[in-house]
């Protein structure tokens, strides 16, 4: 795809984001700003980081905040983010100069969706927006290592969009299945498909929501 139709890197006119922060486990959230020692996005990357081979590039799909990218940046080389919502705490959660934030959707094929509030799937008295997709083939990614999606209930179609990069680097992939699901889809359709192509579950969070999938 030309470059043309890519989205533009995210800019950001400041970077106040201080290291302590990450070793206190400090988090700027909509959700309130304290120390999550237990914060669910660090215990299911300290249960992937094992099956990581190497640290080079790493997709965080559905970042929010920047709850999960804020362990991943710590490790990897650079990590690349993206939502649908721009999220000005993102900018206080994680070094912008090891981490490049698209302001975008990611799915199955390039085109618009309407967002429901903060997520795809939740239409019950929510506002409404449309927001360009994009996959994440169309990037022409290298050397990704790692890739983490949160995407209310579209994960397989965010799969689906990069089969050609999960091809050809073979990524251990975090995805998360509950039970915001799309119409007509199954609750672990991602999940099912991954193990179509050789992914095995290698570990399962404690809620049972995060699942770490490998290949061999």
């Amino acid at each position: 795809m030309p470059e043309k139709m890519l989205p533009e890197a995210t800019t950001w006119a400041d970077n106040p984001y201080e290291p302590e922060w990450a070793e206190r486990d400090f988090l700027f959230s909509p959700d309130g700003n304290k120390e999550y020692p237990q914060h669910a996005c660090k215990q299911t990357y300290l249960l992937a980081k094992p099956f990581i081979k190497q640290f080079r590039n790493a997709l965080d799909i559905g970042c929010r905040v920047g709850e999960f990218t804020r362990y991943l940046h710590l490790d990897f080389a650079h990590v690349y983010a993206f939502d649908p919502n721009l999220w000005p705490d993102f900018r206080r959660n994680v070094d912008l100069g090891r981490v490049t934030h698209f302001t975008c959707a990611i799915g199955d094929e390039r085109g618009e969706t309407v967002m429901f509030g903060g997520g795809h799937a939740e239409r019950e008295n929510a506002r409404t927006k449309i927001v360009p997709v994009y996959t994440i083939d169309a990037f022409g990614f290298d050397a990704i290592d790692f890739i983490k999606i949160d995407v209310e209930g579209f994960e397989k179609k965010v799969l689906l969009g990069a089969a050609q990069t999960i091809e050809r680097c073979n990524p251990v992939i975090v995805i998360e299945q509950n039970h915001v699901v799309l119409d007509g889809d199954a609750q672990y359709s991602a999940k099912e498909y991954l193990e179509t192509i050789g992914y095995k579950v290698a570990a399962l969070d404690r809620r049972g929501w995060d699942f770490v999938m490998v290949r061999p």
